[in-house]
């Protein structure tokens, strides 16, 4: 696994310029616990530090190592070490992020770089600029007005998702963005990178139809060849189906999963950034404008379902319509 990450040293330039950018609200002072794994690329970890100092602040890396599926709790010396950082950035190859690590984080900060690589933190999605920030936001908070608004949602794409769910009238299960380590009263705010997309939690329970991830997913690795097919009764998925990618997806859960990992949906998410561009990479691809993904397993922001895996799938050009308004058709945003 680990030549999935290693880069050529002389890569250390393009990390460092690209990195400034995510790191920019980074005060003086302050203490950044950077949390990573023995099979990220050590060039990232480097350019990482190397900006943070370079801002002022005081970094530690912890290293360890790799979890054996995304959500994975860290050490236990990791999280009691949480306790003395102001901001915490997550550079693993696994995800923390679902994690009961992550959701009790308090009033930290964090910064999600999880599965990066030299070639995503250098992509045109990570080349952002303020304008750029300006009107990923503009999407996210229009996206976020029909998620808030409640009632029926139908996701569509031509590859065959089509699947209906129930929306809470409410904010708690909708993802608000302000930025990146936004101050945010007594709360520093999180952020990814890349950046670019806007979430919700539907209701438990009220799943009905079929997914068709055809990009990608968190495994197996790269742009899938063929697509996997969930069918989704009453909110958990009876069945998936496709090729060697399925067979990926099942054995994924035989060793990793439990009885909640085919909660379905967990999130319903679109992307919002113009400039991403498909990699055949979850961190990447589900940032990108006209993308949207749908996990199963533990319940995004707000849910109720807890599970050992909340598991990422991607789909291009979908249409997602709530209460029978269309706000995103074959993948373009009504709003541009």
């Amino acid at each position: 696994m680990l030549e999935q990450y290693v880069s050529p040293g002389n890569k250390i330039i393009d990390l460092v310029a690209a990195l400034q950018f995510p790191f920019a609200k980074v005060r003086r002072g302050e203490e950044v616990m950077v949390v990573t794994d023995t099979n990220m690329d050590p060039l990232i970890c480097q350019a990482v530090m190397a900006v943070l100092r370079s801002k002022g602040a005081d970094p530690t890396l912890m290293m360890y190592s790799p979890r054996a599926h995304h959500t994975a709790e860290p050490t236990k010396a990791v999280a009691h070490a949480l306790a003395g950082a102001d901001i915490c950035v997550y550079l693993t190859t696994t995800a923390l992020a679902h994690s009961e690590f992550s959701e009790h984080r308090g009033n930290k900060g964090v910064l999600l770089m999880e599965e990066a690589t030299v070639d995503i933190l250098t992509s045109p999605g990570c080349q952002l600029e303020e304008a750029d920030m300006e009107l990923i936001l503009k999407r996210e908070r229009w996206v976020r007005e029909y998620w808030m608004e409640g009632g029926d949602v139908h996701v569509t794409t031509p590859a065959g998702t089509d699947i209906r769910a129930k929306l809470l009238k409410t904010d708690k299960r909708v993802a608000k963005v302000l930025g990146i380590l936004e101050p945010n009263g007594d709360k520093r705010g999180a952020g990814t990178w890349p950046f670019g997309e806007c979430r919700t939690t539907p209701l438990e329970g009220t799943g009905e139809g079929r997914v068709v991830w055809d990009i990608c997913g968190h495994v197996p690795p790269g742009r899938y060849a063929q697509p996997v097919v969930l069918t989704v009764k009453e909110g958990r998925v009876v069945k998936i189906e496709g090729g060697k990618e399925a067979d990926g997806v099942r054995r994924y859960f035989e060793a990793h999963g439990d009885e909640n990992s085919f909660a379905a949906p967990a999130e319903i998410s679109v992307g919002t950034n113009h400039k991403a561009i498909i990699m055949g990479a979850v961190r990447n691809d589900k940032k990108a404008l006209g993308t949207s993904h749908i996990a199963i397993g533990r319940s995004d922001i707000g849910g109720t379902i807890i599970s050992a895996t909340h598991f990422d799938g991607l789909m291009a050009k979908p249409t997602i319509t709530v209460n029978g308004r269309v706000f995103i058709k074959d993948g373009v945003l009504q709003c541009d």
